[in-house]
């Protein structure tokens, strides 16, 4: 493990996640939200450990034992949320695509190289499976998170982020691909949930639970691409933590949930495989 900063309210490691959760005591952390890279997707390092790069079923059952690591260690109130997105198989945005990967200039989006077996490659074009036929949805959310369940976890609801901005797509047989699931797990049925930023007001003019679709536009940071919104990040922050609470991400990027922990007085443990993630958000908190 790495640990490149800490004081009183603010632990950095930059490492794999799942060595990290290993060494955070039982009983600390409040609430988990994060996001772990998408499969065959983007790509963030060199480090062949990092989430996405791997089979199918390996990157599911990669998530599924971090996140029974994080659930199994939290506070008995806590709340784990993943936000994450399904990927289609033989889609033409595997990590070899010759036209997206070699040709786009947002070197986030580059992997290494023409040839990724791991994750199913035919051909330099794109990824394949030996039961999942080409054009279909892989249902990785869905496959995380009955993995979960099956290990006792309670998956409390399903949020869908709608994107009025999605990323284009050169398709014509389906609509476009243009929401991410949230997926809330806790280990207890009772747990921390402060409802006013789960409401809205309705028709009648008193406060109600919202619906579960939330709409909000993607935000761009110039250090990093796959940032998630802070309209959407900022309620479920608020909704399951109190100041003074631990606030983990494992997957921590250009510092969403950080910036929170800063501006609301919670403390954080954050940690990234990529170390200039790392350094960025130590230079976060240094500047503030």
């Amino acid at each position: 493990m790495s640990k490149l900063f800490s004081d009183k309210n603010f632990t950095l490691h930059c490492g794999h996640a799942n060595n990290i959760i290993d060494e955070i005591e039982d009983n600390v952390i409040q609430a988990v939200i994060t996001s772990p890279t998408y499969w065959g997707k983007r790509q963030f390092t060199e480090d062949s450990n990092e989430y996405g790069s791997e089979s199918l079923e390996e990157y599911v059952e990669k998530n599924i034992e971090l996140f029974s690591k994080i659930l199994t260690k939290m506070k008995d109130s806590g709340s784990l949320f993943i936000i994450i997105q399904d990927t289609y198989m033989g889609s033409g945005v595997s990590r070899s695509h010759h036209n997206h990967w070699e040709n786009n200039k947002d070197v986030t989006y580059r992997r290494v190289g023409l040839d990724s077996k791991g994750q199913g490659n035919t051909s330099s074009v794109t990824a394949s499976h030996k039961s999942i036929k080409n054009k279909s949805l892989s249902g990785i959310p869905y496959r995380i998170a009955l993995g979960l369940v099956d290990k006792g976890f309670i998956w409390r609801e399903q949020i869908i982020w709608e994107k009025p901005n999605p990323m284009p797509e050169n398709i014509k047989d389906r609509v476009r691909q243009s929401c991410e699931y949230i997926l809330h797990f806790t280990k207890k049925g009772k747990y921390k949930f402060n409802s006013e930023f789960f409401s809205v007001n309705g028709t009648s003019g008193k406060k109600r639970l919202d619906n579960q679709v939330w709409i909000s536009p993607t935000e761009k940071k110039t250090n990093h691409t796959a940032t998630f919104p802070k309209k959407i990040v900022s309620r479920l922050f608020l909704g399951v933590t109190d100041k003074g609470d631990v606030v983990f991400d494992p997957f921590m990027g250009s510092g969403t949930i950080l910036d929170l922990c800063m501006k609301y007085g919670r403390k954080f443990i954050g940690s990234d495989i990529n170390k200039p993630f790392v350094k960025y958000c130590k230079d976060m908190i240094k500047n503030n």
